[in-house]
């Protein structure tokens, strides 16, 4: 399968019958990057290896930089292989979100084809639900639950401490992958969305690390992912001032450069 503007780069190809009972989490960049953290955090705990990279020309134009290697801005996925041979997982992130309408759509439907011909069986999306700070939980964040699948959302919901999202729209690729994948292939999904302040909707500098611990809880639980305890709820504070240590030196380090755009110079690099 080819899509315009999408260049495909297969790392893996599995064999008849390899994948057992194979679900699909996803989270790309959004809100606090509540999905995303939450993905990338479950990456490294399962050690997934790379199954497929994609490059799309509806991302940022600019190069990604990390210890000097310059790289274009993908989406990818990878997998993890239960031991038990219970349930094998695919993960999806991306570094961006499409700059556009259209290609957050053209994206969401080109996964959603992948994530079926991959013979997946459910979707779980993540992602940050915006509250006003005065109804902001500071202890636990409350999960909110929607669902492609009634019956399935019913059955979270009993199963679960969270709570139902009545009316709204979740923009982007995490709340259109799964719709797309029921819509198309009748493949069922759930969305799960850690509330955060919306204070993140206005200030892209905001990560909110406690959303989305709480939401790898959410999956340990639900899904008995074998998920260590590196980040809790516990230590978040010590790991909060740690990251923005490091994001006010980058800040100050990136002071010193001077900037053909001046008019917005935080958005002159991707990192």
């Amino acid at each position: 399968m080819t899509e315009s503007g999408i260049r495909v780069i297969k790392r893996f190809d599995f064999k008849e019958g390899e994948i057992v009972n194979p679900i699909c989490i996803l989270g790309m960049p959004g809100i606090a990057d509540v999905g995303k953290f939450a993905i990338d955090s479950l990456i490294g705990q399962l050690d997934a290896k790379n199954f497929m990279d994609f490059i799309f020309d509806d991302y940022p134009a600019g190069a990604i930089v990390d210890d000097s290697l310059l790289s274009a801005p993908k989406a990818e996925i990878l997998y993890w292989k239960d031991p038990n041979r219970q349930r094998d997982i695919f993960l999806i992130t991306a570094d961006a979100q499409s700059l556009t309408p259209k290609g957050i759509y053209k994206i969401s439907n080109f996964l959603a084809e992948i994530i079926y011909q991959s013979k997946i069986n459910l979707i779980v999306a993540l992602g940050a639900y915006p509250v006003n700070s005065r109804k902001l939980n500071v202890k636990v964040p409350k999960i909110y639950v929607s669902s492609t699948n009634r019956e399935l959302l019913t059955d979270f919901l009993k199963k679960n401490n969270c709570e139902k999202i009545q009316k709204g729209v979740i923009i982007g690729a995490n709340g259109l992958i799964p719709t797309l994948a029921k819509a198309r292939f009748n493949l069922d999904g759930i969305v799960l969305l850690a509330e955060t302040d919306n204070i993140a909707m206005v200030n892209e500098d905001v990560t909110d690390l406690k959303a989305s611990i709480t939401l790898l809880e959410m999956l340990k639980k639900s899904f008995t992912l074998p998920i260590k305890k590196k980040y809790s709820l516990d230590n978040i504070d010590d790991i909060t001032k740690n990251l923005q240590d490091k994001r006010d030196q980058l800040e100050k380090d990136l002071n010193t450069f001077e900037f053909i755009d001046t008019e917005d110079k935080r958005k002159s690099l991707y990192i």
